[in-house]
């Protein structure tokens, strides 16, 4: 399974390479991209790609009264 996750992510970066017009020494940007591309198609279509948002706790107003102690 490594193997062929690597091999699809190599695939992916060379292609990537070809259309930025074959530049030299951007070897680690391309990989990168690449994997992150393979990472996005290979999510499960249940998890959202945003973070849910938190419950916000309400805050409790505290009159000027109070906190002139």
């Amino acid at each position: 399974m490594e193997i062929e996750r690597d091999e699809q992510i190599r695939e992916l970066a060379y292609k990537i390479w070809q259309e930025e017009g074959y530049p030299h020494g951007y070897e680690v940007q391309h990989w990168l991209k690449a994997e992150t591309i393979w990472l996005e198609e290979k999510r499960p279509q249940s998890e959202s790609k945003q973070p849910k948002a938190l419950n916000k706790r309400k805050s409790r107003k505290i009159p000027a009264a109070e906190t002139e102690l």
